[in-house]
């Protein structure tokens, strides 16, 4: 199911036939290096795309979607998404061979203004590695605030977007 589209890019749904192309992304060391749950196996892969099936961001729970060029369809990357009462929780990463072309901020931008347009109440929030200052950019730039604590101990930064910011 095709769920947002922009100029370059859609955010769908993944294909039962992408299961062995996301397996070598999630297996890819610059997505591993960022994620913390492991070694991603066959079975791990399975779940998410009949979870992903048919669902939509309005839907509650937590699901990822499929980033891909909106010509060819080809997987650039991922967005998830957690749907709670009053709070979007988003994760996303770009293949890196696909980053430095606007693609994060093409989707994203896109996403969060129909989130707001759909739930202007909610608040949106990202966890991001420390290490990782390129997407933390990003969230800065897309009206995201580091609500972390830069001398604690723990691994990850917490930015948030609040309300109607559109």
């Amino acid at each position: 199911m095709e769920i947002l589209l922009t100029k370059r890019l859609r955010m769908r749904n993944f294909l039962p036939d992408e299961r062995e192309e996301l397996l070598r992304l999630y297996r890819e060391e610059d997505v591993r290096e960022y994620m913390h749950w492991g070694e991603t196996m066959e079975d791990d892969i399975d779940y998410l795309i009949e979870k992903s099936k048919d669902r939509s961001p309005l839907d509650m729970g937590a699901y990822h979607y499929a980033v891909s060029h909106r010509k060819s369809d080809r997987l650039i990357g991922e967005i998830f998404l957690e749907k709670k009462s009053d709070l979007f929780v988003l994760g996303y990463f770009i293949r890196k061979e696909r980053q430095g072309h606007g693609y994060a901020f093409e989707i994203l931008s896109q996403l969060l203004q129909r989130l707001d347009a759909d739930f202007p109440r909610h608040n949106v929030m990202a966890v991001v590695d420390k290490r990782n200052e390129r997407s933390q950019r990003l969230l800065k730039k897309l009206g995201f605030h580091n609500d972390g604590d830069p001398d604690s101990d723990s691994f990850y930064y917490v930015y948030s977007l609040y309300g109607t910011l559109f």
